[in-house]
């Protein structure tokens, strides 16, 4: 495909330096990962400037690059063969020349898009579940992982990749047979112009907390850049587009009152009038039960998930399953037959007499939830293993220990992705929620040792709950990441105390 196709929906935003003509192979942002005859996004990020990788890659043998600024004179040797394009807006260029390089793929896919503080990795399992019954081969893009039919394509570096990654897997996910796409949507890619050109059917939006405000500063960016989702669905080539919008959320109704006559709404929830309701909630031991209450008459769902928080994620993927075209019947069995979400209230039985729950939640409001659920459930005591991580948002930690503590018999403090900051610094400010107001937490530094502490502890009919990384088998230190699965570290601390051991391996 040559150079001017691919920005021919970019002409007032561009201005072209050299051949038009110019044969393009691929397009990346990424200077070591250029190949002969791509485009090179000279992107500046948080902490560099791309130009100062436009030599790496014109070196390589880009074939075009894109900036924000002229060309220093150092690289006109390059200049031709390679073209260079000026614009003042260089994300959304990227987003729509990955989407004209692959063919508009999202246009022939069935696109479903979810946005929300919490809930989307959970609606998203959900969705494909019901999708896999209805024989669609769902394509899945989300904080986990990539993958198509269920099959892995790879694990997920980001949530909604960048543009050309996106558009990209589309095309793939196209290939591979997918009719519809399910897509985690996070607030970093709409603010950052990533999902500019994602043709939606459906969009959802789950519920807004306090979160990412190290990247948006205040609430009401993060929220702004949520609504955005809105916005591009309104702006999608396709027809009878339909939005999903949790009824029970504070900002519902300035949601609906934005988007009213643009899509068609759906609402879903649980205390809130809504289209898809749920009542009379039990959250049993080993299942959730609720009422539906829809168009056409109400209906007892069985969930093998646990908790309240999980009939919000099953009233949205139902919601969503039928806005999209799903019947009703596929949508229902779909949600009632999945049976867990990696890292998502994760139980790890091994046969002792307590149980332990490993779970993503790393906000308050996400963590506040969790241990209500927890806490509905028949125990003796709590013990609580939390964290938060470094280099993030600072505002969250005193209010997640405070919500760890308030709701725990026990909260042990530790490290999460401690990251470049120092751990003491992320435990004082985790503390100032705390000094004064609790005396039932400890500080164990290392998170090893901090849920071995939390098994060893634990008796017959308490619960555990280690909270923050749920599916992560990693952890980012100061100078490297080292492998680390909470799920494997809870296996091996319940082994050790079953056989008798005060320690744990490495």
């Amino acid at each position: 495909m040559v150079l001017r196709e691919i920005l021919k929906d970019c002409k007032e935003s561009i201005r072209i330096s050299g051949p038009e003509t110019a044969v393009i192979t691929g397009l990346a942002n990424d200077s070591r990962k250029v190949k002969k005859g791509d485009i090179f996004f000279a992107i500046t990020g948080q902490k560099t400037s791309g130009s100062i990788y436009i030599k790496e890659a014109l070196e390589k043998g880009a074939a075009a690059v894109v900036a924000e600024h002229s060309p220093d004179a150092g690289l006109a040797r390059f200049f031709p063969p390679a073209s260079w394009v000026l614009t003042g807006d260089i994300l959304s260029v990227l987003s729509k020349a990955a989407s004209a390089f692959y063919g508009r793929p999202s246009e022939r896919l069935k696109l479903i898009g979810i946005t929300g503080t919490n809930g989307k990795t959970t609606t998203a399992y959900l969705l494909e579940n019901i999708y896999k019954l209805a024989g669609a081969k769902p394509g899945v893009i989300g904080t986990i992982d990539y993958r198509v039919n269920g099959d892995i394509i790879s694990k997920a570096p980001n949530t909604t990749p960048p543009a050309h990654e996106l558009h990209a897997l589309f095309s793939r996910m196209l290939e591979a047979g997918s009719k519809v796409v399910i897509m985690e949507v996070s607030s970093h890619a709409l603010a950052l112009n990533r999902a500019d050109e994602a043709a939606f059917d459906v969009v959802v939006f789950t519920n807004i907390q306090r979160d990412h405000l190290d990247f948006h500063k205040d609430r009401e960016n993060y929220f702004k850049a949520k609504m955005k989702i809105f916005a591009l669905a309104g702006a999608s080539p396709k027809k009878n587009k339909k939005g999903v919008i949790n009824a029970d959320d504070e900002k519902a109704g300035e949601i609906m009152n934005a988007v009213k006559g643009r899509l068609e709404l759906i609402t879903f929830g649980m205390d809130k009038d809504a289209d898809f309701k749920a009542d009379r909630a039990e959250i049993l031991a080993d299942r959730t039960v609720f009422e539906l209450k829809r168009p056409g008459g109400p209906r007892t769902i069985t969930l093998k998930l646990l908790g309240r928080h999980n009939i919000y994620n099953a009233l949205s993927a139902i919601a969503a399953a039928v806005a999209a075209g799903v019947d009703l019947e596929t949508a229902v069995k779909g949600v009632e037959t999945l049976r867990n979400v990696p890292g998502r209230l994760e139980k790890i039985s091994l046969g002792q007499d307590f149980g332990v729950f490993v779970d993503y939640a790393h906000t308050e409001t996400a963590l506040e939830n969790v241990l209500a659920n927890l806490r509905k459930l028949p125990h003796k005591k709590l013990i609580t293993v939390f964290g938060c991580g470094g280099d993030r948002d600072r505002t969250k930690r005193a209010p997640m220990g405070l919500a760890a503590a308030a709701a725990s018999d026990l909260a042990i403090v530790t490290s999460d992705n401690p990251r470049s900051e120092d751990p003491a610094q992320i435990f004082a400010d985790i503390e100032a929620g705390l000094k004064g107001a609790f005396l039932n937490y400890v500080v164990i530094p290392d998170r090893k040792e901090a849920i071995l502490k939390a098994v060893q502890t634990a008796a017959r009919g308490d619960i555990v709950l280690i909270a923050g990384k749920g599916h992560e088998d990693y952890q980012i230190l100061k100078d490297r990441t080292i492998h680390f699965d909470d799920r494997e570290a809870a296996a091996e601390a319940i082994q050790a105390k079953m056989n008798g051991s005060k320690g744990l391996r490495g």
